[in-house]
């Protein structure tokens, strides 16, 4: 493979992490080639897609489509704010906590269940709806323009990060969001994950446009400790889903799969597709602390 210019329009001709300009092809999926960057590692979707793309596609997606799914699915929504509370609480100072990217805001129900000052943050107003339907404190709005009123002891951006065309600015952002104490924690697809590296092409997370950037630990690692963080901690993480959930989702985000997945889990028992379990997806787990405070 021959190193080739990051064409994309404008700013995003170079790497946002490293702001180099040639990366390597890795492959083409759904009309758009996938790179990895020579100077720094980080993978990118190319021609990257514009801001108001990627919000009309977010909307349309909890409307009617992979998103939709997860938005429908209680059950599922809520094993995973479970699973993602258990395996953070003990890793984080007490106080207000703020979750971007929440979704219909299943972590902020499970942690004003808890006793936490929750909020949340959006961009799709359908989901931002039904959360504030459930009396959920949930801002509706892109991270760029968010201006909070408070400050956090915790900022989660759960599955998010690999969403954006600016992880960089976003990571410097939540700086200014915390107390001086404050937490960082993301989830986030790991492209070195052992996942990732058996599916090649047809891993579930290389799915554009929604992802936009794919890290390794060391290009999370290198992102935040250049935007001013310390203490960075990366680990696996684990995601609780249930067989049909996955079927289901295979449908919308990878149509050549779903057919295998549900053959090979039509064998199991009705109870045990419908119960969510903790599966290796090829995910990372990271916290991460202002550099200073």
């Amino acid at each position: 493979m021959q190193p080739h210019p990051m064409s994309a329009p404008g700013s995003q001709r170079v790497c946002a992490l490293c702001g180099g300009g040639e990366a390597v092809r890795l492959f083409h999926k759904a009309g758009r080639t996938f790179v990895r960057c020579t100077g720094c590692g980080l993978v990118a979707l190319r021609p990257a897609p514009t801001a108001a793309e990627l919000a009309g596609h977010h909307e349309a997606s909890y409307r009617q489509g992979r998103y939709a799914v997860f938005a429908a699915a209680d059950a599922i929504r809520t094993a995973i704010a479970r699973h993602r509370l258990t395996e953070v609480r003990p890793l984080v100072p007490a106080g207000p906590w703020l979750d971007v990217g929440c979704s219909t805001g299943a972590l902020v129900a499970e942690l004003t269940r808890n006793g936490v000052a929750a909020e949340g943050l959006e961009l799709s107003s359908a989901a931002v709806a039904e959360a504030r339907a459930r009396g959920l404190v949930v801002h509706e709005g892109a991270v760029e323009r968010f201006a909070p009123s408070r400050r956090y002891a915790v900022v989660s951006a759960f599955d998010l990060i690999e969403h954006l065309l600016d992880p960089v600015g976003f990571a410097r952002r939540v700086r200014s969001w915390l107390l001086p104490d404050g937490v960082f924690v993301l989830t986030l697809p790991n492209t070195a994950s052992v996942a990732a590296r058996l599916m090649g092409k047809q891993w579930y997370y290389h799915a554009p446009p929604d992802h936009v950037h794919g890290f390794a630990p060391a290009t999370i690692r290198r992102l935040l400790e250049t935007t001013g963080w310390s203490g960075v901690s990366v680990r696996t993480a684990w995601k609780p889903l249930s067989a049909d959930y996955v079927v289901e989702q295979l449908r919308h985000s990878n149509p050549a799969l779903a057919p295998i997945a549900r053959a090979t889990t039509a064998i199991v028992p009705r109870p045990w597709r419908a119960r969510p379990w903790p599966l290796p997806l090829g995910e990372m787990l990271v916290i991460a602390r202002a550099a200073g405070r």
